[in-house]
């Protein structure tokens, strides 16, 4: 059983103080409607805090007890049904979702389902834990997992789905962290998704003070929803208030991987250029100026400390000493005068300019100067 929450359930940063709202006598539920008048129901205090971390809004509440299930009244409204065909049409028009796998996250009875097929979809699944729910949506879709996005739940399909939608039921989730992981995880890479919340930007503006219900535990704003999103794994490409401005959508994509190819390439180049350089020079009679950690993880990556002659460097607390993993003399500028080099190799990153400086003042008797840019060996003479 999930309990009250002393601290944030998305970043647990510490709550304000003290509620920001109380609301005494509010109804336990949004659903627990009585079959007669005289029935008993219990109220409660409804109060609302704020992270002073992140700055989501929240009840500390235990969730309502059906807060795995969707409950929605799309099926009885035209008007948002024909948005919402119009939405997801454009929406998986520009993703080329056509014939792509979509996963709907919290499908109740399928009735976003029709939606997304009518905008176009052809390969939907859903994902629903109350039963009768269940049920009903695979009457149409056969393809409905039974289940809620816990710590326990794992999809049961051996693929990954190329898109999903989320519609006002992230908001309800005592863990969204670990359900937003869990869609991730099921997620081909270059996924895209839908998410919507209720606009609390609306709510705060117009002072729609009933807009606050136990069973809504967060208020996303354009900032919480974008950072609830990216902390869990998304890019989020766009942030909109939708239907007539009760709804914040937002569109993502699985984050990728970082491309390093670049990094690997000059590398490569850099290695290359060195070789060559000091091929030119003798061997042992190239100097390297910088004892920085870009400059010994150079050499060292390169291979050519067998090469150098010693590292000049201007800290006092590295002369006399020697460079960790290549073991290079490290010795004071002047040095170069007692023990000149044929050439010298500037590495001393945004010092290089000036060091260069410096040689071609004091030392000008060093024939041939390089200095290491950030993806280049130059020759300086």
């Amino acid at each position: 059983m999930i309990k009250k929450s002393n601290s944030c359930r998305v970043c647990d940063g510490s709550l304000s103080a003290s509620p920001l709202l109380r609301y005494e006598n509010s109804p336990r539920s949004a659903q627990g409607f009585l079959d007669a008048s005289e029935e008993c129901d219990d109220l409660v205090n409804l109060e609302i805090f704020q992270c002073t971390y992140c700055g989501l809004v929240q009840h500390n509440l235990a969730p309502v007890p059906y807060y795995k299930e969707v409950i929605r009244a799309i099926a009885f409204s035209k008007e948002m049904g024909e948005f919402r065909v119009d939405q997801l049409h454009h929406w998986i028009k520009q993703n080329l979702l056509e014939n792509k796998k979509i996963l709907e996250v919290g499908c109740g009875r399928g009735e976003y389902i029709d939606l997304l097929i009518s905008a176009g979809a052809t390969k939907v699944a859903g994902i629903e834990y109350a039963q009768t729910s269940v049920i009903a949506a695979r009457e149409k879709y056969p393809q409905i997992y039974k289940g809620y996005l816990d710590l326990d739940f794992e999809l049961p399909s051996d693929f990954k789905f190329d898109a999903f939608t989320i519609f006002s039921f992230l908001e309800h989730w005592p863990n969204p962290n670990k359900g937003l992981r869990i869609i991730h995880s099921a997620l081909s890479e270059g996924a895209v998704g839908l998410v919507e919340v209720p606009n609390f930007e609306l709510i705060l503006n117009k002072g729609l003070y009933s807009e606050f219900t136990t069973d809504h535990i967060f208020y996303f704003d354009r900032k919480s929803i974008t950072f609830i999103l990216e902390k869990n794994g998304f890019e989020v490409i766009s942030v909109e208030s939708v239907w007539n401005d009760y709804i914040l959508s937002a569109k993502v994509r699985k984050r990728p991987l970082l491309d390093v190819t670049n990094f690997l390439n000059i590398q490569e180049k850099i290695k290359s250029q060195l070789t060559t350089f000091l091929g030119h020079h003798g061997n042992r009679d190239v100097a390297i100026w910088g004892a920085g950690h870009q400059s010994l993880a150079v050499i060292a990556m390169s291979g050519v400390a067998n090469q150098i002659k010693y590292i000049v460097d201007s800290a006092p607390f590295k002369q006399g000493k020697f460079t960790p993993a290549t073991h290079l003399l490290i010795v004071g500028p002047e040095h170069l005068i007692a023990h000149p080099p044929k050439a010298i190799i500037v590495m001393a990153a945004g010092y290089s300019n000036e060091v260069i400086r410096i040689i071609l003042e004091k030392y000008s008797f060093i024939a041939h100067i390089a200095v290491l840019r950030e993806d280049n060996l130059e020759i300086v003479r």
